[in-house]
């Protein structure tokens, strides 16, 4: 499991230390939600359900959790924590760009292929539920700003430049969640089959270099 995000509460709703059992009755009810968010969808579930799921109380719930939506801004944490994770072991200063650019696409598109429940949820939450729709921003601002501050270091290397990389950022990496979203959640295109992984990989991974660096990725 990632380690947890100061954003978001690890604890009891008093501020108290989670003992062992507490870690493993927390941990027991988001993967029951993440279980029925796959399979009810996350409007469809309720907090009964969760417990009854996990084979908790109902009351055990609000001792880790305030509410179903807190639950989500935890395992959308954990998502985020999870793809930083990965992307912490590509060599991101030894390899080609355009293999970086590939790698991070890589990371990004299987981590939304394993936690495809997750991310619907995720998109559910944010069309209905105003402080989760915030919430999510606030996630997403991170690896925004990342993908910003690498369109900036391009531009300054002199290969090629953006009048915008914060908007330029949003909209590679807008693109690449809905991308994900269309294909892992909705189940793709009408009329079309559904995509191999590097075939949407190496699609992103196009999209994205060739908008940064504004020339075509490299022969293979």
């Amino acid at each position: 499991m990632p380690t947890q995000d100061a954003g978001v509460d690890a604890g009891p709703a008093d501020g108290t230390l989670l003992t062992a059992r507490g870690v493993r009755s927390r941990e027991a009810l988001l993967a029951a939600a993440r279980r029925l968010f796959a399979t009810k969808g996350y409007a469809k579930t309720k907090i009964a359900d969760i417990t009854e799921e996990a084979g908790r109380a109902l009351g055990s719930f609000y001792t880790y959790f305030e509410n179903k939506e807190a639950v989500l801004e935890q395992l959308a944490e954990d998502f985020k924590a999870e793809i930083d994770d990965r992307v912490t072991e590509i060599d991101l200063g030894g390899s080609e760009p355009y293999d970086v650019v590939r790698e991070v696409c890589a990371v990004y598109w299987n981590a939304c292929r394993d936690h495809s429940a997750d991310l619907a949820a995720i998109f559910q939450a944010s069309m209905v539920e105003p402080r989760f729709a915030e919430r999510w921003r606030d996630i997403r601002a991170d690896p925004r700003d990342k993908i910003a501050a690498g369109i900036r270091a391009v531009a300054e290397s002199g290969r090629a430049g953006n009048p915008d990389p914060e908007a330029t950022a949003s909209a590679l990496g807008s693109m690449m969640d809905y991308f994900c979203y269309v294909w892992l959640v909705e189940g793709g295109e009408s009329g079309r089959a559904m995509l191999a992984d590097d075939v949407a990989i190496d699609t992103m991974s196009r999209v994205f270099y060739r908008t940064v660096f504004a020339e075509s990725e490299p022969a293979s």
